[in-house]
């Protein structure tokens, strides 16, 4: 039984057609089944043109992009309760794993309090404490070791969990597709094996073998037949570029679990061509290879590698949901890390960009600045030259108009967050400055360590540029003052 809280489910396109259609179907046959009813709505879905297909297609995306947002705005919500209630444990949760300490405190505790029975809580906990402080590096593993099993078993026990809560919404498996956006150019590898397939339909293997097959034959061609294949890759990259400019994306792409996808799809993209860029993410079957390959090396050490990867596929496929499920929460996390660093990565790469840019200004402006200064050293020195009245006082050439004022001051992490966010929220909201203000500060209070992270890096090169630029000033009012 689903939750009335929950946004309802999103139909396919066979499904808005079958639940609009099948009232004229049984008018037509009240005697029929349904059965027979669902069999001629069948035979009339498959009947339809590609035009007549179109608008229950879009229809269908329209209702997916509903559920999309609806989903991601009751995700959010949820996310972004407040801090001050204390959050309710659901029935049935995992219990949180213990730390070191705290399986040392539950197996130190009881012998505490049976040597001093009158003892208050808190000195109890104090004298366990003190008795954890004093323990060596070789006595502590212990109890790291355990806490390292409490933590396995909280990952297992959340798996099982999840998995009677049923599976993970789908909008945050996959985003949506545009079905009638220009198909993608293909490489000349990919039109080889397309059209070999296309002239061997009746070739009784599966596509994986047959790529392979074609990838060997590929590798044989010598480079003027490869270069026919490329020369239709190079017609089909611009057939692609022309179709995609003039396509519009329909409306129904532009949603928030959408850009969130683009976005970080973006992200790996910037990463593939960096080599100072963040690690890619992985995904939960890389991670069980990973973890998977050196146990069975060990115990196989013959096989090669081929075998290796054939036999870690098998015990891919062989796993359960459940099992699955610490494997997908991997991944996430891992997904989370990626966007979080390659995040502030971009940052600092800006950060860098834009002071490689005022060090440029800075050296134009301080020459303007001694052209400037040698060129008012002419004008009085022609002046005393002509016997005219002018400043007593004269400088030499180079000069240099003392700057205004100290430097800016640099600006906290909170400052730097509330800049950024401070135009899109009066836009948004049309609301007051103080209520804005009000509002960015419960915003950084709910953020987390890493959402906090690109923000508190800028305010630390913010500060070493006042340092920076304080420093020169000093230097420069030293030099001015001794001459």
């Amino acid at each position: 039984m689903t939750d009335r809280s929950e946004p309802a489910r999103y139909k396919t396109a066979y499904m808005h057609y079958s639940g609009i259609r099948r009232k004229d179907v049984v008018s037509k046959h009240p005697a029929w089944t349904v059965q027979q009813v669902s069999s001629e709505l069948g035979r009339q879905w498959k009947a339809l043109t590609s035009n007549e297909l179109k608008p229950w297609v879009e229809l269908a995306q329209f209702d997916k992009a509903r559920f999309c947002t609806e989903a991601h705005l009751m995700h959010s919500a949820q996310n972004n309760k407040s801090f001050s209630t204390k959050r309710k444990k659901l029935p049935n949760q995992p219990r949180q794993p213990d730390t070191a300490y705290i399986c040392f405190w539950k197996s130190r505790r009881p012998v505490v309090v049976a040597k001093n029975p009158s003892l208050d809580a808190q000195l109890v906990s104090k004298e366990v404490a003190r008795q954890w402080r004093a323990l060596s590096v070789l006595e502590r593993q212990i109890w790291i070791n355990l806490a390292a099993k409490d933590t396995i078993r909280f990952q297992e026990d959340t798996a099982h969990y999840h998995q009677k809560l049923g599976d993970v919404p789908e909008l945050y498996k996959a985003p949506l597709k545009d079905p009638f956006a220009p198909k993608p150019a293909k490489s000349g590898f990919q039109l080889f094996v397309r059209y070999n397939r296309d002239n061997f339909p009746l070739l009784k293997v599966t596509i994986n073998n047959f790529r392979s097959e074609m990838s060997k034959v590929w590798n044989k061609l010598s480079d003027s037949d490869k270069n026919e294949w490329y020369e239709l890759a190079k017609q089909d990259k611009r057939r692609y570029d022309r179709e995609m400019n003039s396509y519009e994306p329909p409306v129904y792409m532009d949603v928030d679990i959408q850009k969130t996808y683009e976005r970080f799809r973006e992200l790996q993209y910037m990463a593939r061509g960096n080599s100072c860029a963040p690690r890619l993410p992985e995904n939960a079957y890389s991670i069980f290879v990973s973890t998977q390959r050196q146990k069975l090396v060990a115990l196989r050490p013959n096989l090669l590698n081929t075998q290796i990867m054939h036999e870690l596929g098998v015990a891919w496929k062989a796993l359960s949901t459940i099992e699955r499920t610490v494997f997908q929460g991997k991944a996430r996390d891992d997904a989370k890390r990626f966007r979080t660093e390659m995040e502030t990565f971009l940052a600092r790469q800006q950060i860098k960009e834009r002071a490689s840019q005022d060090s440029s200004t800075m050296r134009a402006r301080k020459r303007k600045e001694y052209d400037q200064g040698e060129t008012k050293y002419e004008q009085l020195q022609d002046m005393e030259t002509e016997g005219c009245s002018g400043r007593k006082e004269n400088h030499g050439p180079g000069y240099k108009l003392r700057k205004s004022g100290l430097p800016r001051r640099p600006k906290s992490a909170y400052n730097l967050m509330f800049m950024s966010k401070r135009t899109e929220l009066l836009a948004t909201n049309q609301i007051s400055h103080n209520e804005c203000s009000a509002l960015c500060g419960r915003l950084w209070r709910r953020m987390s360590k890493e959402d906090r992270e690109p923000y508190i890096f800028m305010a630390a090169e913010d500060k070493r540029r006042y340092n920076l630029e304080l420093e020169a000033l000093s230097i420069e009012a030293s030099q001015e003052s001794g001459t």
